[in-house]
């Protein structure tokens, strides 16, 4: 575990020559999958290879995201390691169809610190339970690494856990966590990113971002001081956001002058047209793309 991060200088030469290479993310899940013989459905999970390793962000909901992966011809057998962005059904419901089409690979799984504990949304209806599915937390998915401060992978790649909430926000009161028996708002304080500090400065992915893209990605920037923001992908939780938040989120994350924003998932056609407003380069995410970085 890290308190400060290791930048590119600092690598071996052979560190350096597989960064060269290109880093490269790869939606095998989306809400948009456009393509042809993809299927898409409410989740995310995202292939990053940054030269060194491999590693599957999040499984989305299903086992849909393998079939996604064969019909792109990316091979899961040989992941570094799996990273869930936190403890919703539609980031880790296709764990247990993962570790059994990769068997006898087991590759360490990595999540934040209480991210199965039982989660909920309220409705008029009363809870509906959109926590970790009961097979994803056994066999054959080995015990997660539970993530409490920054954590290196690998040289140059890093889990950054949840980001604190510079801006005072807190969550919507429809999510709900029980813990011990007692009810309470979820804070989503198991959320974790996944932080890449690559040639051109960080790479930032995110699965959901309900501690708020703004908080996680200056987050990541105090982790790594002195280094730009290259890219911010995932979901920004921003598909029901009023206009307001929307222009706010928008601003904030021009002011932090990325080199591109990749949105995706939850984040929202609104999200999305209020990003790519402020920011030039701005595309969306979707199944069947590979994008280098």
């Amino acid at each position: 575990m890290l308190n400060t991060c290791q930048p590119p200088s600092c690598l071996t030469e052979a560190e350096k020559v597989a960064r060269l290479k290109g880093m490269t993310i790869q939606p095998l899940m989306d809400d948009y999958c456009p393509k042809g013989k993809l299927r898409g459905e409410h989740g995310l999970a995202y292939l990053i290879d940054d030269g060194a390793s491999t590693v599957l962000f999040d499984t989305g909901q299903t086992d849909a995201f393998l079939h996604n992966a064969a019909a792109a011809g990316a091979d899961l057998s040989g992941l570094g390691a799996v990273v869930l962005s936190h403890g919703h059904y539609d980031h880790c419901g296709g764990l247990a169809a993962l570790y059994s089409a990769i068997a006898p690979a087991r590759p360490k799984l990595y999540a934040g610190k209480g991210f199965s504990k039982r989660k909920f949304a309220r409705s008029d209806e009363g809870l509906s339970d959109i926590g970790v599915p009961a097979a994803a937390l056994s066999a054959p998915v080995p015990s997660a690494v539970e993530v409490e401060s920054l954590l290196e992978l690998h040289a140059g790649m890093f889990i950054v856990p949840r980001a604190e909430r510079k801006d005072g926000s807190s969550s919507p009161p429809r999510f709900r966590i029980v813990d011990g028996g007692v009810e309470r708002l979820d804070e989503f304080d198991d959320e974790v990113s996944l932080v890449v500090d690559s040639n051109d400065g960080l790479v930032v992915v995110t699965g959901c971002a309900h501690r708020g893209i703004l908080n996680i990605a200056e987050a990541a920037m105090r982790a790594f001081p002195g280094r730009p923001l290259a890219t911010l992908a995932g979901g920004f939780h921003l598909a029901d956001a009023p206009d307001e938040t929307l222009a706010k989120v928008a601003e904030g994350i021009a002011a932090l002058a990325p080199g591109r924003v990749l949105c995706g998932h939850c984040t929202g056609t609104r999200g999305f047209a209020a990003i790519a407003s402020r920011v030039r380069q701005t595309a969306w995410l979707a199944c069947g793309m590979r994008v280098e970085l």
